[in-house]
């Protein structure tokens, strides 16, 4: 297959100014998109979600066999960070399964693919991943419950929760050896997957209080992990995510406090640029946000590529590569395989210059040589 695809590109920049929410005004969350991935053998098996957005919160909840098995790690091809949401590992001894809750705060948009791993790797598993918008982007997680070897029912309840917040939302997961036919008549959760039989849903709260999801099943034995996540500025005294001391304004103490993180005297807990990201430009952004600006959350830059498509008729598709070096190394950017003659590269950081490739891929699975080879260079901040 002949080389025939010539890649060019187009930058665009754009800005995603945060709201300032006092403490006494809360965001109304909102279900972006939830999907499912599996049952597969994880790692092996890679997440493909629709592009995220910019500061919302990304909830993972996976389910496998051996009440041994845990998660490793959760990463995204965007560079989210995600962390266990409390203790929100559950056990069922009896049916040999086990169930756990990771997310990611304050996410960078783009993430288009999510790696679960286990331990032990090569695990059959399945999952359903949450997007919501309107979530705190500095301290989201409110609470954490599980229930264990569970005796039989049909009507299993999830693990419930006493919110602190009027305006949060709850996400619950159910295991059970047998199948669960939907949520129980009169429970107010919202059923979002029926994946390998077990039972995933959510549900957004308008008031403090006791949640408990309760499903329709099979009798059998069973566990549950119950997590909420509050509303953004619905608790906590920080202003906003550039407030890094949490005293009701941005000032120039935050600006130290930025630099002590930098110079590494204090521990990196910004979540502006995305969670434990602490440079210039996030200093600079609270700079700005100091001075009367917005403080300016996630990457606000994207990268827009562009080729001529070969010519070739059995051409099925086109990979990315960039490098941050010119003539490679590359690393290829897509997890599936580009079908037009364009690609956004959302996970571009300020200040940096990318160096970008196209290759075309044929029916038999055999892939041109690289493209010519455009530059981006990524303004600053």
């Amino acid at each position: 297959m002949s080389r025939s695809s010539s890649l060019t590109h187009k930058l665009f920049c754009f800005m995603l100014m945060a709201g300032l929410c006092s403490a006494s005004a809360w965001a109304q969350i909102s279900l972006v998109r939830s999907t499912t991935c599996g049952p597969q053998t994880f790692p092996a098996t890679t997440c493909t979600i629709s592009s995220t957005g910019s500061g919302n919160l990304l909830v993972v909840a996976w389910m496998a066999g051996g009440t041994t098995t845990s998660l490793s790690s959760v990463t995204d091809n965007a560079g989210n960070a995600y962390v266990e949401a409390g203790n929100a590992k559950s056990l069922d001894t009896g049916s040999n399964h086990m169930a756990d809750v990771w997310y990611a705060k304050n996410t960078r948009a783009g993430a288009t693919a999510i790696t679960i791993t286990p331990n032990p790797t090569g695990t059959s598993g399945a999952a359903v991943i949450w997007e919501f918008s309107g979530v705190d982007t500095t301290a989201p997680l409110d609470q954490a419950a599980t229930v264990n070897n569970m005796a039989a029912s049909s009507t299993p309840s999830g693990a419930s929760v006493n919110t602190t917040a009027s305006a949060e939302v709850v996400v619950s997961v159910v295991e059970v050896p047998d199948q669960i036919f939907g949520i129980a008549s009169g429970n107010s959760f919202a059923n979002d997957s029926l994946l390998w039989g077990n039972g995933w849903a959510h549900l957004i709260t308008s008031s403090k209080g006791t949640y408990a999801a309760q499903w329709s099943a099979a009798s059998g034995t069973y566990a549950s992990s119950t997590v909420s996540f509050k509303a953004a500025g619905s608790g906590g005294s920080a202003l906003n995510a550039c407030d890094l001391n949490s005293d009701g304004a941005v000032n120039s103490g935050d600006s130290q406090a930025m630099t002590n993180m930098i110079l590494g005297s204090s521990p990196c807990t910004a979540n502006i640029d995305g969670s434990g990201v602490c440079n210039a430009v996030v200093l600079q952004r609270v700079i700005n946000a100091a001075m009367g600006g917005s403080c300016l959350m996630g990457n606000p830059h994207t990268s827009l590529l562009s080729w001529t498509g070969s010519t070739s008729s059995n051409v099925t598709g086109y990979n990315v590569y960039r490098s941050a070096t010119a003539g490679g190394p590359y690393s290829k950017l897509n997890s599936a395989l580009v079908s037009g003659t364009s690609y956004t590269d959302n996970s571009v950081q300020s200040n940096q210059t990318y160096y970008y490739v196209s290759t075309a891929v044929d029916n038999t699975g055999a892939e041109s040589s690289y493209s010519n080879q455009p530059q981006a260079v990524v303004p600053y901040p």
